[in-house]
């Protein structure tokens, strides 16, 4: 993610927020012995601020003009358990040459989460924050050089308090045998105090008790950590927050067995990824409850306790199964333990594994009684399925058979095949792709060439050499709606670098030892090592490199060894980036079972003197690779750092961390034509075209090449100085050129 590049949009002010309306959306009291609904409320208060950061911008009088901090304040709420803000106005300037956009990145004290909002997702989040632990928090306004005015303002926070007074408890017994459970399908809703899960319709959305989410849904959180010792909630990192789209909400609370709510998020803007494709999972919902046969049913969700029950259990995703009771209409019932929170919790037949209902009201006691849900035949939630709203409609698929481009040509012409289909039901629109790109000046748009039916080949413009063009692809279905790729576009983009090709700094996959340091403060274990991975997996830690040379860092490797204390750090060597801007990119590998420790990395340009930081992360269960562009942060000098730092303060979990495949990479923006010995082609007899370049480069450089002046593959160079690139499925004659040396071509005949 490179934060400076941003769009400009207008001024947003929250009251100018138009908020779709919930049509059909009812919720009205009922009155059925016994059956209670099961939402429990965030336990806050809200208290007016009145912070103004006046109009600022970034003059660019640094010596050289780079994105900075230009406002910040530490805002701090004394016992609040959490923090959350909300924004009256937001003003993000832009820069009128690039197109650069200001951001904001607010911090917990606490714990170091971080979220980043822009002029897109600020307006997804509804102008408010996410969730952050702790009684303090740091706003900071980040924004480019020469940029246009910025202002914001805080009008209110809301601060977490307690749980107190009654809880609703409908156990099924004398005795609550919920146990903790990690089933990444469902979630916790905020502020309602639900529970809310994943099922495979066509956008893998949500679905909830109706009570839930009329009209105040706003969050759903994932891998939701213990609760306090006096059951005070805790909330997971903004990177596990999800804010609800508005328009998505369908459903009503009429009662007992007419209860159910269905709606979809966006995706986080900090990982990009949408709740399905982070957790990984969804449950498959029944066409119809089953009968009676002596089935167990089991609700899995973020019921409250009371004593005996351990208070750090307090709505924390907890499950039990107990006996299938009766099904009678639209109304499923069971005696299986829940309590207030269970509210929206699936109701999961054991003998398959399906959902056949969603749980709404409690009913149990200690002599008897049932729990009630809505079951799956519901015809109005039904309907509410084949016909969804929002981020859950109907859609477009957009794939790239020749991939996406990581280098274009700065003096323009690249192109990219895009083709197009139906999604969810979606049917395209013939001749209606179009490219969106910011070279510099915003979002502009180009059509793209319709090739054949709904296949497209989009061609770059020229873009200044070094920058990093943002781009997506936008198509219109059959009903006229335009749909995107990334789906949240502008506020997600593709990248692509202007550049010939790339030089290669540093390229270590730690299969030798190139001088990294590791520095160890008050650790009782778990410092950083080199070697191949022996942990196996079973704590946490990484089992294998992410490159598959087999050595990377990781932390405490032997087994039944993890991070105790710290921080442990693993500092780069001194890298000369003195040339100019360039990229860095590392896979990071980071588990910790109580989700309350970072991986801190940082970056340096004065050999390690200071530290920015470049992101803190939290937990992940794979290796991700992330990569940043360094003026963004420091300046480019000759002695560039950066450091990678795991810690378990205080010392009460099971925490891991790896890194592998450490890049820094520079554009370079001549073809090196003068560099290329020889160029050789040919053609398989199942039509792959397969070219190879003899050089005098240095490992790790990156030469673009062209098949007939389009389809550009990236040729790395190896330690010999040679370079491989293939295109598959081809035929007719066709000719590789090395991109930017019109004399360097050869042709090939493909059957």
């Amino acid at each position: 993610m490179f934060w400076g590049l941003r769009h400009c949009l207008p001024v947003l002010r929250r009251e100018n927020l138009a908020v779709a309306a919930l049509i059909g959306f009812l919720v009205v009291s009922v009155g059925v012995r016994d059956a209670l609904g099961q939402p429990v409320p965030e336990q806050s208060r809200e208290v007016p601020v009145n912070i103004d950061s006046g109009i600022v911008r970034n003059t660019g009088e640094s010596p050289v003009p780079q994105p900075a901090v230009i406002w910040s304040v530490l805002i701090e709420e004394p016992e609040a358990l959490w923090i959350r803000l909300n924004f009256a106005t937001a003003i993000l300037g832009e820069v009128p040459r690039t197109g650069a956009g200001s951001i904001l990145r607010i911090t917990s004290v606490e714990d170091g989460a971080a979220q980043v909002l822009d002029t897109v997702t600020i307006r997804q989040w509804q102008f408010a924050s996410a969730y952050f632990n702790g009684s303090a928090v740091l706003v900071e306004l980040i924004a480019p050089p020469n940029g246009r005015a910025n202002r914001i303002v805080i009008d209110k926070l809301t601060a977490g308090e307690p749980p107190e007074g009654s809880m609703i408890l409908t156990i099924c017994g004398p005795t609550d045998d919920r146990i903790l459970s990690d089933d990444p399908r469902a979630g916790r809703t905020a502020p309602t105090g639900c529970t809310a899960w994943m099922i495979h319709d066509a956008a893998h959305c949500f679905v909830s008790a109706g009570h839930c989410v009329a009209g105040s849904v706003q969050i759903v959180e994932f891998n939701v950590p213990l609760s306090g010792p006096n059951g005070e909630k805790r909330h997971p990192p903004p990177e596990d927050q999800y804010p609800v789209d508005p328009a998505s909400v369908q459903g009503w609370g009429r009662g007992v067995g007419d209860d159910w709510g269905h709606f979809g998020c966006f995706p986080n803007p900090i990982t990009g990824l949408t709740p399905y494709e982070a957790q990984g999972d969804a449950f498959v919902l029944a066409a119809t409850p089953p009968p009676v046969q002596g089935q167990d049913i089991r609700i899995t969700g973020y019921g409250t306790t009371s004593s005996p029950i351990p208070p750090e259990w307090y709505c924390v995703q907890k499950t039990h199964a107990g006996p299938y009771y009766s099904f009678d209409g639209t109304t499923v019932r069971y005696q299986t333990d829940t309590t207030g929170g269970n509210s929206g919790s699936p109701v999961i037949n054991e003998d398959t594994g399906e959902a056949i209902g969603v749980h709404t009201h409690g009913g149990c006691e200690v002599g008897g009684g049932a729990n009630h849900g809505t079951g799956s035949n519901h015809p109005g939630w039904k309907n509410a399925i084949a016909n969804p709203k929002g981020v859950c409609a109907v859609g477009l698929k957009f794939e790239y058979p020749n991939s996406r481009p990581e280098l274009i040509d700065p003096s323009g012409g690249t192109t990219m095949r895009v083709e197009v289909s139906g999604l969810n039901g979606g049917v395209p629109e013939p001749d209606t792709g179009k490219l969106y790109y910011d070279v510099g000046n915003g979002f502009e748009s180009v059509p793209m060439t319709q090739v054949s039916q709904n296949v497209y080949d989009a061609e770059f413009p020229p873009a200044g050499c070094g920058l990093q063009v943002r781009y997506y692809v936008g198509a219109e279905t059959t009903e006229g709606r335009e749909m995107t790729d990334p789906r949240n576009a502008p506020a997600s983009s593709y990248f692509a670098l202007a550049a010939v090709g790339l030089d290669i700094v540093l390229d270590d996959n730690f299969e030798r030892d190139l001088g990294w340091t590791v520095e160890n403060i008050d650790l009782q274990d778990g410092a950083w090592e080199r070697g191949v991975p022996a942990g196996g997996g079973a704590r946490g830690d990484p089992p294998n490199d992410y490159d598959g040379s087999g050595q990377c860092y990781v932390t405490g490797n032997r087994p039944d060894s993890d991070v105790d204390g710290g921080p442990t750090r693993v500092t780069s060597p001194s890298i000369d980036m003195s040339a100019g801007d360039g990229f860095i990119s590392y896979a990071r590998w980071f588990t910790n079972d109580d989700r309350d420790d970072r991986l801190v990395v940082e970056v340096s340009d004065d050999d390690g003197q200071s530290w920015t930081l470049v992101e803190s992360v939290g937990h992940s269960d794979s290796w991700v690779v992330s990569q940043f562009r360094l003026t963004e942060f420091v300046t480019p000098t000759d002695q560039v750092r950066i450091r990678f730092s795991a810690s378990d303060n205080p010392n009460n979990s099971v925490t891991e961390a790896g890194l592998d495949a450490v890049k820094v990479a520079m554009p370079r923006c001549e073809p090196p034509c003068e560099n290329i010995e020889a160029l050789e082609v040919r053609c398989t007899a199942r039509g792959k075209l397969k070219a190879k370049i003899f050089t005098d480069l240095p490992r790790g450089v990156h030469v673009a090449l062209t098949n007939n002046g389009a389809n550009p593959r990236q040729a790395v160079i190896n330690k010999r100085g040679k370079g491989k690139a293939k295109w598959r499925k081809q035929s007719g004659q066709h000719e590789v050129c090395v991109d930017g040396c019109p004399d360097i071509c050869e042709s090939a005949q493909c059957p």
